[in-house]
């Protein structure tokens, strides 16, 4: 009798995982399938380079997807001739022509962007001047990411970075919007 009991608490258990689990499937399922291709994509030279130049949307970097800062976001308009213009902005945009039409584009300055290959990842180095003042720095692609960032309710696609500006290395994102 005792067996009996334990067996049907066991199973009642795993009953209710599965139902759980079948849940939290259906409710991912949307998302990943509007995302899956990014997360298709590797984070080789060619793959990054025609990912982040292929399009004139603003690649935010940040501390995470839904990172909070006092002092807002840079942005990145790369285009394909290896330029990259920064701009200051206070939070995530839609579009590049909706953070310009809300008059949040303030531009930092504009940089060279050059990609190599490091083993088998990614570096962008980038050269030029923000804020009148010379500068290099270099993001090394980790991984790529899909996310939803909370405030905005925006889907997000990029990358996981190492950023290093003058050799202090810190964790951070690059990311497009992807709705």
């Amino acid at each position: 009798m005792k067996k009996t009991r334990i067996y049907a608490t066991i199973l009642s258990l795993v009953a209710l995982v599965t139902i759980g689990l079948a849940g939290c499937s259906k409710s991912s399922q949307s998302g990943s399938n509007q995302q899956a291709s990014f997360k298709n994509q590797t984070t080789k030279k060619s793959d990054v380079k025609s990912t982040v130049t292929g399009t004139q949307q603003l690649w935010y970097v940040a501390g995470g997807v839904n990172a909070k800062s006092n002092s807002g976001l840079e942005a990145y308009r790369f285009n394909k001739n290896g330029k990259a213009t920064v701009y200051n902005v206070d939070k995530f945009y839609k579009t590049y022509n909706a953070a310009k039409k809300a008059k949040a584009l303030n531009k930092a300055g504009s940089l060279k962007a050059t990609f190599t290959t490091k083993g088998n990842q990614t570096v962008i180095h980038f050269k030029g001047k923000l804020s009148g003042i010379p500068m290099t720095q270099k993001f090394t692609v980790k991984k790529t990411l899909t996310g939803t960032n909370k405030s905005t309710g925006l889907k997000v696609a990029g990358y996981h970075i190492d950023r290093d500006v003058d050799e202090d290395v810190t964790n951070a994102v690059l990311v497009k919007i992807n709705n």
